[in-house]
């Protein structure tokens, strides 16, 4: 019988297969589980789950009704020049806006607070309170994207006191968040942001957007936080802003190159937080409650929310 069901494929140099083929073995019998690298009847695979899946291997699969990637960014699936011309969908949050909020309120309290100077007094075993520190309600955090993932961070982020400003490519109104957009909205935007915290999709339009000009319309006493991708980020030019000390410091989750090599400057800047793009984990069970039920709709003549080639997202 498995000889001839209809197959969906998985592919993902990182996440466990195991996992999701207990569950949709389980939930999907009418499908058999396969690893893409390994399909033997390629005719057969109607589904492929990937993440980074390498350049050429999903047109090899000619009946394909639609990918699902495995996380929020579609960027180097679409780098792909042999990507078929199928419908694509990737996950909306799955648990990931909580965990980035996490992330990046943590990062917000160690700027605010001063944690870092702490971290180093320790070591140096020297005993020194900071009495004059900067009320939440004048530390005003920017976010950059604004979309699903976005605007959950930005709402929660206020929750705590601090003022939020939003910036977008095209405009957008949340409660409570001071919104800009566009080439016209970033100057003002970055003017008044202490922490720039980057979660926007990779464009053409954003790739390399964090960059010499962008960094000098930052206050000189403000921080980066990148969550977003690595390419948004010219990091030359970061490293180059804080040694004019034109900006204060950075935090940085996503890099042009993962694994971050060790010879690259930013592992020992003393003013740079590394951290090897865990800001989120995708919950397997919760991407998979999604997958399944796409799945389902496709097969029953509908069709999930899908990835705009065009826009990159």
């Amino acid at each position: 019988m498995s000889d001839t069901l209809p197959v969906i494929g998985f592919y993902s140099p990182s996440e466990d297969q195991t996992v999701y083929k207990t569950r949709l073995e389980r939930d999907l019998p009418g499908f058999q589980f396969e690893l893409l690298e390994h399909a033997t009847k390629k005719e057969r695979v109607e589904y492929a789950l990937v993440w980074s899946p390498p350049n050429g291997l999903l047109q090899t699969f000619e009946n394909l009704k639609a990918i699902f990637v495995l996380g929020a960014g579609v960027d180097a699936l679409l780098r792909d020049p042999d990507l078929p011309e199928v419908p694509i969908v990737r996950l909306e949050d799955a648990g990931m806006a909580q965990q980035m909020a996490h992330y990046v309120i943590y990062g917000i309290l160690r700027f605010q607070r001063s944690f870092g100077t702490y971290e180093n007094l320790q070591a140096s075993k020297h005993w020194e309170p900071i009495l004059d520190i900067e009320p939440v309600e004048q530390f005003s955090v920017g976010v950059m994207g604004l979309g699903a993932i976005g605007s959950v961070v930005a709402e929660q982020v206020s929750r705590l006191g601090f003022p939020v400003l939003g910036w977008s490519t095209s405009p957008k109104e949340i409660d409570g968040i001071l919104s800009f957009c566009g080439d016209d909205g970033l100057e003002s935007f970055l003017a008044k942001a202490r922490v720039v915290i980057n979660l926007l999709p990779l464009t053409q339009t954003t790739e390399q957007l964090i960059d010499k000009d962008f960094l000098s319309r930052m206050s000189m006493d403000s921080f980066l936080i990148n969550i977003g991708r690595g390419r948004h980020l010219k990091e030359e030019d970061l490293l180059e802003a804080l040694k004019k000390k034109a900006i204060a410091g950075a935090m940085l989750d996503v890099f042009e190159r993962e694994p971050l090599p060790p010879e690259n400057q930013l592992w020992n800047h003393p003013n740079v937080i590394v951290t090897p793009h865990v800001a989120a984990i995708t919950p397997p069970e919760s991407a998979l409650d999604q997958i399944i039920g796409n799945i389902q709709l496709i097969e029953a003549g509908g069709l999930p929310s899908l990835v705009d080639r065009k826009k990159g997202y």
